[in-house]
């Protein structure tokens, strides 16, 4: 796969995470949602292959290691698979595409995770594609454990003036210090200026189609447009791909909602098994 390959977002995005591919050099959980999705997942597919998309830099790798010996972790972009090697050169890692698992056999993987609301980087179609061939190389009964960003948090259709900082950081289950900015405009303001220039320049580009949407993303000073989806739109959509939602987790709670419970919380992880 070429670096110019594929739709523009998808060149925009690539661009925008090798910029910043340092970053990505972390380890640990991402928020206290995550360790009750994995902790769910690991017990129902623990020794199964399991398929690491949007693997990153590896953050999860060490994680998902511990599940099962089989790993195999995908990227699409060069130079955070570069980064993942460097970082886990006895691991197999692969350039790829979530929507196309060039290489992953129909029914081989017992687990695939998709974490930091990877998902959410392709269009609406896209996303469609990803949830098919999760569901292709999964055996029957596999598990598919993956974030998204939630349509009923406070993220969807925010702005500069009025976007919510993140509570919990990348790599930690620790709140950030009250005052901190890093991350937002390195304390010097500068990076609320490239928010709001990067906003006014895709704004036009939100979309809401009642249960999902499209929307300029606060993270990473809102330069990317990410998928937006409510938690009913979610289960319907896995239904349609032919998976059955088992549980789902607020990112800031690490247990699982209630059968009949919302959250407008600002992502959910979400697991359910393959029919």
């Amino acid at each position: 796969m070429s670096d110019d390959a594929g739709p523009p977002s998808d060149v925009a995005n690539r661009a925008l995470w090798a910029a910043v591919v340092d970053e990505y050099a972390v380890e640990g959980w991402s928020d206290p949602g995550e360790v009750g999705a994995f902790t769910w997942a690991a017990d129902q597919a623990r020794g199964r292959p399991v398929l690491d998309l949007g693997v990153g830099g590896g953050r999860t790798t060490s994680l998902l290691r511990l599940v099962s010996s089989v790993y195999v972790g995908i990227d699409y972009t060069p130079e955070l698979v570069d980064l993942c090697r460097r970082r886990h050169p006895d691991v197999d890692v692969r350039l790829g595409d979530a929507r196309d698992l060039v290489g992953i056999g129909d029914g081989s993987q017992g687990l695939v995770v998709f974490s930091q609301n990877g998902i959410d980087a392709v269009d609406h179609e896209g996303r469609g594609e990803v949830l098919a061939e999760a569901h292709r190389v999964l055996e029957p009964g596999g598990i598919l454990c993956y974030s998204t960003l939630n349509k009923d948090g406070p993220l969807f259709g925010a702005h500069p003036g009025a976007a919510p900082e993140t509570t919990w950081t990348i790599g930690s289950l620790l709140p950030k210090p009250a005052g901190d900015s890093r991350g937002q405009d390195g304390g010097d303001g500068d990076g609320w200026i490239r928010a709001t220039r990067n906003w006014r320049r895709r704004r036009g580009q939100l979309r809401d189609e009642g249960e999902w949407g499209l929307a300029p993303f606060a993270a990473h000073e809102f330069a990317l447009v990410t998928h937006f989806i409510t938690l009913g739109g979610a289960k319907d959509e896995l239904e349609r791909h032919g998976f059955g939602l088992e549980a789902a987790w607020a990112c800031d709670a690490p247990e699982p909602l209630g059968p009949d419970e919302g959250t407008t919380a600002l992502y959910m992880h979400l697991v359910a098994r393959k029919r």
